[in-house]
């Protein structure tokens, strides 16, 4: 992620902006507050204020000065805990397509309640799963005039005659969302009572307080985030409005992917191909919409162009393999003719090796012409897929939903039925860092063990683990206190990267400790070390899996940073082979014969 404030300039804005083109200042240092734990090395300088809140995922934060609202930064999308929390919003959306039908009964029995509030508040919670919105207070006082789902008014709205009910309105960014349903009876009958009662907020609001548009009247007034998530909670705990938009553009993912029809067998064009498309779908559902570029004209001339160029490749090839068939039944024929005018079996054997040298020669001068046509015409294809994804998203913005709403785990098992590494080859690079995990993530064995980064506060029970391995193992080079191990295992910001892992039981008793890095130079190359220790009791390919697969994916996340290095494992020391053998396995690092019990005792030092 950035690491820099944002710098003073002249304010743009999204969308109608009100504050477009004034002069925006940006923040000193005694603006910023940072976010560092207690055991962090101190900060030279004057900052506003050093805080420490663990659960949040910023490091440092300020306030805007013209807008007033507070900017972060973010930690990075490959740090442990942002990827955790992703796998958690993915499985909430999961969790709410395995609930669904039990949460739309909710949303019903709300939408006939006595209660008004209750019935608006369904109504609203309808309007979000139906149409997929946003719910709409997020807005600030000096934003454009945008709306969401509670947000509404009655010019937002038509109630037809036939029973539909159309919607026109300014969303985010000023991206005007322009719909018309058909729903149940009793949502028209709720919308048409919303747009007869419809009034301004109370001073209380829904999220909209010093915006122009607070007096104007309401369909849901006073009914915030908050009220919803509340209600959408009471069926299914944890649930709010946001999952809706993140389970709807997962699953038309999904369905698309399903029906593209796409095999393993077929070119990869065709992959991502149908890989865009199901992106598509999800942007138009989740209204991802951007300006058309005003040079489309001039981009359609280009692909048609190298459309043009393929076609003349695949045509010259088509006629060369003509050509080369042709001369190839004429060069057999000859062969024949010759053999059968031979005037003894000598010759006639001369004539054979003769031919069949110049027969074997053509058939390879066709095959690979064959080749050619093969590569022409897969060229030719990409073309006519690039220029036809580029000519449907040319007003989608199709990078939104596959950052924020789409489960990556659906193209990653669809790629694996079709042999296409979509993160590979789909996703961006910056997004391959942001989902790297799905690559290794668990099988959803061993849900008693928490595998994630070494803290400082896990460094007792790190010793205590430590002290245990010693008892059976003697010969593992381990330090007994808790300073030790954290000069020497925990990143610091004087150390080359390495970070370490802890894996804990039901208990929160470690079972298991690695660390990946430092790198490190062997015969000459660029390699990284590590290091892992498991209990003997865990001993287990299910839980080495795990295990490696967090450790590996730490290495990616840095492998991604220098390219250029192939940066395999190779461990500084083995002696640990034989405390964690199936994870050496895993790790490739080869076959290890169980170590022997050893006898005899080993003083700790204290903690």
């Amino acid at each position: 992620g950035t690491y820099m404030t944002e710098p003073s300039g002249i304010f743009m804005g999204r969308g109608e902006h009100p504050l477009r083109g004034r002069w925006k200042e940006g923040a000193t240092q005694r603006d910023v507050t940072l976010n560092l734990s207690p055991d962090a090395p101190p900060v030279e300088g004057d900052w506003e204020e050093v805080v420490w809140q663990p659960e949040s995922l910023w490091v440092a934060r300020w306030k805007d000065k013209l807008s007033d609202k507070m900017k972060y930064i973010w930690i990075s999308d490959t740090a442990p805990i942002k990827q955790t929390r992703e796998v958690l919003k993915f499985d909430k959306a999961i969790e709410l397509e395995e609930n669904i039908e039990l949460v739309r009964r909710h949303i019903e029995e709300g939408l006939v309640d006595k209660r008004p509030r209750r019935r608006m508040i369904a109504t609203a919670a309808y309007l979000i799963d139906a149409l997929c919105l946003r719910v709409g207070d997020e807005k600030d006082p000096d934003e454009a005039d945008t709306v969401g789902a509670t947000t509404l008014r009655p010019e937002h709205i038509t109630l037809h005659d036939d029973g539909s009910v159309e919607f026109d309105f300014l969303g985010k960014d000023s991206v005007r969302w322009h719909k018309t349903i058909k729903p149940p009876r009793i949502v028209w009958d709720n919308l048409a009572e919303l747009v007869r009662n419809a009034r301004p907020s109370s001073s209380s609001g829904n999220g909209d307080r010093g915006h122009p548009s607070r007096d104007l009247p309401q369909l849901f007034p006073d009914v915030t985030s908050r009220d919803v998530n509340a209600f959408l909670s009471g069926i299914m705990p944890g649930l709010t409005a946001k999952v809706f938009r993140t389970h709807h553009a997962t699953m038309v993912v999904n369905e698309s992917l399903a029906m593209s029809g796409v095999k393993a067998e077929h070119p990869e064009y065709i992959k991502w191909q149908a890989a865009n498309m199901a992106n598509l779908e999800a942007a138009v559902l989740c209204s991802h919409t951007k300006q058309a570029s005003g040079n489309w004209e001039a981009t359609r001339e280009r692909y048609r162009e190298r459309q043009e160029k393929a076609e003349e490749r695949v045509e010259r090839y088509r006629q060369q393999i003509q050509e080369m068939t042709e001369a190839l039944s004429a060069l057999r024929r000859e062969a024949q003719e010759k053999r059968e005018s031979a005037a003894t079996p000598e010759a006639r054997r001369k004539i054979r090796e003769r031919y069949a040298r110049r027969l074997e020669r053509a058939r390879a001068r066709l095959d690979a012409a064959r080749q050619r046509r093969k590569r022409a015409q897969d060229a030719l294809g990409k073309v006519k897929a690039q220029c036809m994804i580029a000519g449907k998203k040319r007003t989608w913005n199709l990078g939104t939903s596959l950052r924020s709403y789409i489960d990556p785990r659906v193209y990653v098992k669809w790629g694996e039925k079709v042999d296409y590494d979509v993160l590979e080859k789909y996703y961006p690079a910056t997004l391959r860092r942001k989902f790297a995990w799905v690559r290794f993530e668990d099988n959803g064995h061993h849900a008693d063990v928490q595998i994630r980064t070494c803290m400082s506060s896990d460094l007792t029970a790190v010793v205590e683990f430590f002290r245990s391995l010693k008892k059976r193992h003697a010969g593992l080079d381990l330090p007994m206190n808790t300073a030790e191990i954290e000069a020497r295992f925990l990143p610091a910001l004087d150390k080359e990267w390495q970070e370490a892992v802890v894996a804990l039981g039901e208990e929160s008793e470690v079972v298991a400790f690695a660390v990946v890095g430092p790198e490190w130079e062997a015969d000459e190359e660029a390699v990284l070390d590590v290091m892992v220790l498991v209990h003997d009791d865990w001993q287990d390919a299910e839980f080495a899996e795990m295990l490696v697969g967090d450790i590996t994916r730490r290495a990616e996340a840095y492998r991604m940073l220098h390219p250029r290095k192939e940066l395999p494992f190779r461990p500084q020391d083995e002696s640990w082979y034989t405390v964690a053998a199936e994870a050496c396995a895993a790790l490739g690092l080869g076959e290890v014969e169980p170590e022997k019990e050893i006898e005899g005792e080993y003083e700790p030092q204290e903690s």
